[in-house]
This record gives C-alpha cells, structure tokens and sequence, in this order.
C-alpha cells in the first residue's frame, strides 16, 4: 500500500512534527478585513510569461516552486515584473489552504444522526429484545489511530494533486491573491522532501 511505501521514504519524526504542525493551525478567519489563511505554502523560484495567440484576453504564465512541480496559471492579470512601464520585482507563493481533510478529522457536523439511533433501541426494548452495544465502538466514532500512522496516512493525502492559490506580496506578511480563470493544480515533487513545506497563517488583503 501507499502507507506501507512511505515508510520507507519518509523519515518517521519529520511526518510527525509535520502532523503537529498542521494540527496546531487555528481556523480561517477574518479580522481587519483581511483573511487569515492557514495554509501549506511553496515558495514560486521563477514565473515566467508565455506569449500565445489564442485567448488574446488570457495571460499564461510558467511558475516553478520550491517542493512543486512546474505548472501553468491562466489569468487576465499582468504581474507587475512585466509591465511595461516599470516592471517591478514581486515575491510569490502557492499555497495549499488547510483543510482537515488531510488530517483525516471527521466533521462531526455530518455525523449520523443520534436521536435515531436512540429511537431504535427503544423500539428494540419494547418489544422485548433489549440490546447489547457494550462490545462494538459508539456509532460515527473514529477510532483511534497511532501517531505514526496517522502521520504516514497525511504523506498519502498531501502526494496527491491538489487545488493551490498564486499570492503576490503586497506589503511585508501581507498578499494578494492573484485570480486565476482556471483551477491551478499543484502536486507534490517529492514527499520525502517535506522539509521544504512551510506551514503557517497568512494575510490575504
């Protein structure tokens, strides 16, 4: 299995740290009108303009990143390094935006409904057949899994391919996301190099 593999690859003490890491991220939000994204971000190395002749109104451009690889955005958006005017030199990120997915946490929000479980059993004892869950785990519960292993499992999730955002800096902490007419689609270059994933929160104006 994927599992199985990584184990191999990946150095056991670095998917844990990277698990805490992820876990120890607060929730989306808003506050002073900008979006606090918790995020795993990918420093872009070199954008670089591809000029085509169809879809006039389109931009594409070439990104590479760090720990990525090389993919294509589409926008109506010059970036300011090629305006014409006065290029200016710009810092980018793609980012992955937290999503508990990844760290395989239910959403407790779409758990079975209770009250019907409850309605069974009390159906079941009225007709004289009590029942006996003591030996089976509570209905919707997760089971407990062992660090490792859940750390291992978020390799295999953050392997595959994944909905990213292009920021551009604006001021220090600070960025602006650069609208894309086409989902940009990242994946990982290697897993094993995870080292070159930083995870934190940032400010998107």
């Amino acid at each position: 299995t994927q599992v199985s593999s990584l184990q191999q690859t990946v150095a056991a003490d670095l998917a844990l740290k990277f698990y805490d890491e992820l876990e120890q991220l607060r929730a989306p939000r808003f506050a002073n009108c900008r979006l606090h994204l918790p995020c795993i971000s990918f420093c872009v190395t070199e954008v670089r303009r591809i000029h085509s002749q169809n879809q006039e109104a389109l931009i594409m451009y070439k990104i590479k990143a760090d720990g990525l690889n090389d993919l294509l955005v589409i926008t109506k958006e010059i970036l300011v390094q090629f305006w014409r005017a006065k290029p200016i030199q710009q810092t980018f990120l793609l980012v992955r935006p937290w999503d508990r997915y990844l760290l395989g946490v239910p959403d407790f929000a779409e758990q079975p409904d209770f009250a019907d479980d409850q309605k069974s059993v009390e159906y079941g004892t009225e007709l004289g057949s009590p029942m006996d869950y003591s030996d089976r785990p509570p209905s919707g519960l997760p089971v407990e899994e062992e660090p490792g292993l859940r750390a291992l499992r978020l390799m295999v999730r953050l392997e595959q391919p994944f909905d990213a955002f292009l920021l551009a800096q604006q001021r220090v902490g600070e960025y602006k996301r650069i609208a894309s007419d086409y989902n940009i689609i990242a994946q990982v270059k290697d897993i094993a190099s995870i080292d070159s994933m930083d995870v934190g929160t940032v400010e998107i104006l």
